[in-house]
């Protein structure tokens, strides 16, 4: 009994380490972040290849009949299919002391849609104007300082949560009764992120500074209402993204 207890006293110790302090963090210490800047996607494919040949047959009078389509769309990588990506976050830090603390904040990324080739169908190149893409994600997180805290630190965070994705579609020529067609539903997906953020503090109730690092999000739900008919669900088979966010941030201490 006794040992089991010290086992449990040494989990709960560990677990406290991160908060650690000669006075414990102030729990009614807080403080809003306000962050923004370009987002560049590096991991992880928009769309996958989708294809399929039509099929010939000769009857006995030797009249050739073809049924099906003769597709080959390409995959395509995020910066193929939309530019300029910004990543928008307002995040609330609380029960903090100089160095670490907890945090629940509220992101919002969009890319602006571009044209691109994505292939043939039957023989003619089809090209899609892709709409603009947008989601919002919300997620809970920690942060804790390397070294001790001054008016230049540094902090690591590390944070999950969900991102709801608006639907994603495309004007689309040469597709037959199709010019415009549904890629992604409006889903809610996944999402992790790893940053590094330098921070000044030229005043006791604010800091300003600039972050970096990676979040990723699973792939939203395919829409196959169209595509379905086409023959061509394998373009919605991917829809992965990893962002490289560069931001420049102020906080308000409070």
């Amino acid at each position: 009994m006794i040992s089991t207890k010290l086992r449990l006293f040494s989990v709960l110790a560990i677990l406290s380490a991160p908060f650690a302090h000669a006075n414990g963090p102030d729990i009614s210490s807080w403080s809003i972040t306000v962050k923004g800047g370009p987002a560049f996607p590096v991991f992880g494919e928009f769309t996958g290849s989708a294809g399929e040949a039509s099929t010939t047959t000769t009857d006995e009078d030797g009249n050739v009949t073809s049924t099906g389509n003769d597709a080959s769309i390409n995959s395509l990588d995020w910066d193929q299919a939309f530019d300029s990506f910004v990543n928008y976050a307002i995040e609330l830090d609380f029960w903090e002391d100089g160095t670490r603390s907890l945090y629940l904040g509220v992101s919002r990324t969009e890319g602006s849609g571009k044209n691109a080739n994505i292939g043939t169908f039957n023989g003619n190149p089809v090209i899609a104007s892709f709409d603009d893409y947008t989601d919002t994600g919300l997620y809970a997180g920690f942060r804790w300082g390397l070294g001790e805290a001054g008016w230049v630190k540094s902090l690591i965070s590390l944070q999950a949560g969900a991102t709801f994705t608006e639907s994603v579609s495309a004007q689309t020529t040469n597709l037959p009764g199709a010019t415009k067609i549904g890629i992604y539903k409006s889903s809610t997906v996944f999402n992790v992120g790893a940053f590094v953020s330098v921070i000044f503090t030229p005043f006791d109730f604010l800091e300003v500074g600039i972050d970096s690092g990676f979040q990723y999000q699973t792939a939203p739900d395919g829409d196959n209402s169209q595509l379905g008919l086409l023959g061509l669900e394998g373009i919605n088979s991917e829809g992965n993204l990893g962002l490289v966010p560069v931001r420049i941030l102020a906080t308000i201490k409070f």
